[in-house]
């Protein structure tokens, strides 16, 4: 073959490589097609969804209809509706006994029918108890509650390890959110784990969504080129809580809480007929911030996701609420910046600040403990970068800083928050990095060399060292 017919050979491979590569980037720049047109999905806004300002609804709680079914047993599944992904009903708190002397850490959570287990996380002192027993669906409601474990109003319970039960029931007109993990019957007192919740909703709720929509864009998907969206409605106010842990005695906690109640789908859906059920093989939800931050006199709600992947996606979530309830005063929060520092993946400081009607946040957060305890694992691997790196985790962070409300300025200092965070750093961003950090290690092996070398040159001058002659 002749060299001129090798590089039109060449050529024309090369340019139906480019055709090939940019078609490519159009298909990951793009979701998937669906099947039944725009009408097929769920609705969505682009807007906050904080504007909302209802209390929430037992109907709220238990969306039968939207969301759920009930069968006759009283279990409650998800409709035929194969695009449901996850129901939360999460409960965070932080609290300190009265003396001070003992600080509760809480992480619980009702897992629905069918996803999973969980094994509520008590940090006590900053030491977890290793004794919880573990809950797993189905979920079980009564509407007239639960009266004989202290659950008398509609109620959500699942059961667990040991005979073990856990429970939430909300008694809608005084706002009350009552959690309970109680041991079997006829457990001596004392020699069961058991936990009386009482948490008391306060100011308006951090709205992500009603149940059927318009719901917000919660974050991408790590393996599918799709995205999850939610709807429902967080909680936050004062809770006071009985524990007694069995060989360690009993504690009553006072201090704050939020109550995730939640409603995720996959939007597309189509992008994953080919790889698992739609519950399965999605990967997790990037890149996302949702945290609370718990004061005295105020609560801030804040949730913020980026789109780290090429596809044009509708817009992520970026929304927040401060909560004032000894003054009746309640603010969106929207126009919000979060900043992280530390590893990218797992972020050591936070600071939050923007504007609110007639006020300004500016706080500074340190992280004083992380879930998991040894640190967020490292996942490597997305649809649109095998070489990504991503990362899940929570952070119990102490924050300080100035919220000022019209002419006063309150000081903050000691605030408490929890945040859930997913992180995301591309291949590039690492190789970036990479760089940048040899670069700088050559940098300072040349600036040493050139000490050594005026060194050696200021002995020569001095005549303590003879130099070799050229």
């Amino acid at each position: 073959m002749s060299r001129g017919s090798l590089a039109i050979i060449i050529a024309i491979a090369l340019v139906v490589a480019g055709v090939l590569g940019f078609l490519t980037w159009m298909w990951l720049a793009q979701p998937g097609e669906q099947p039944g047109g725009q009408e097929a999905l769920w609705p969505i806004t682009e807007e906050p969804n904080t504007y909302i300002t209802k209390q929430p609804t037992v109907d709220d709680l238990v969306p039968i209809g939207i969301t759920y079914e009930l069968t006759s047993s009283g279990l409650l599944t998800y409709t035929p509706d194969p695009k449901w992904k996850q129901s939360c009903f999460i409960l965070v708190a932080v609290g300190w006994t009265e003396d001070g002397q003992h600080m509760l850490f809480y992480q619980g959570r009702l897992p629905f029918t069918g996803e999973g287990s969980f094994r509520p996380r008590i940090c006590i002192d900053g030491e977890y108890l290793t004794t919880v027993p573990t809950f797993s669906g189905g979920m079980y409601y009564r509407p007239d509650g639960v009266p004989e474990v202290g659950l008398p109003y509609p109620t959500v319970y699942v059961r667990g390890q040991g005979g073990y039960t856990e429970g939430i029931s909300y008694d809608e007109e005084g706002r009350r959110w009552i959690h309970v993990i109680r041991p079997p019957a006829g457990t001596p007192k004392g020699e069961g784990l058991e936990l009386y919740f009482v948490g008391q909703a306060l100011g308006v709720p951090f709205w992500m969504g009603p149940m059927e929509g318009p719901y917000i864009v919660h974050g991408a998907y790590s393996r599918v080129k799709d995205i999850d969206i939610w709807g429902g409605f967080w909680v936050s106010g004062t809770f006071e809580a009985d524990l007694t842990v069995p060989g360690g005695g009993s504690y009553t906690f006072r201090g704050h809480f939020l109550f995730d109640r939640a409603a995720h789908r996959i939007y597309y859906g189509q992008s994953v007929s080919e790889t698992g059920p739609i519950r399965g093989l999605t990967g997790g939800v990037l890149a996302f911030s949702c945290m609370v931050i718990f004061h005295d006199e105020f609560y801030i709600m804040i949730s913020h996701s980026d789109n780290p992947t090429p596809a044009d996606f509708p817009k992520f979530q970026h929304q927040g609420r401060i909560n004032f309830p000894g003054q009746g005063l309640s603010f969106t929060f929207n126009g919000f910046t979060l900043e992280s520092f530390g590893n990218p993946l797992q972020p050591d400081g936070f600071r939050l600040y923007g504007p609110f009607e007639d006020g300004y946040v500016d706080l500074e957060g340190q992280v004083v403990a992380y879930w998991p305890p040894k640190g967020w694992h490292v996942n490597t691997g997305t649809w649109w970068d095998p070489g990504a790196k991503h990362t899940w985790g929570r952070a119990l962070i102490n924050w300080t800083g100035t919220v000022s409300l019209g002419d006063e300025v309150i000081e903050v200092s000691g605030a408490m928050g929890v945040g859930e965070f997913t992180r995301c750093v591309s291949s590039s961003s690492q190789a970036e990095a990479s760089l940048t950090s040899a670069l700088a290690s050559t940098s300072g092996l040349l600036v040493k060399a050139q000490a050594v070398v005026e060194g050696v040159l200021e002995l020569a001058n001095a005549g303590r060292v003879a130099l070799p002659k050229p």
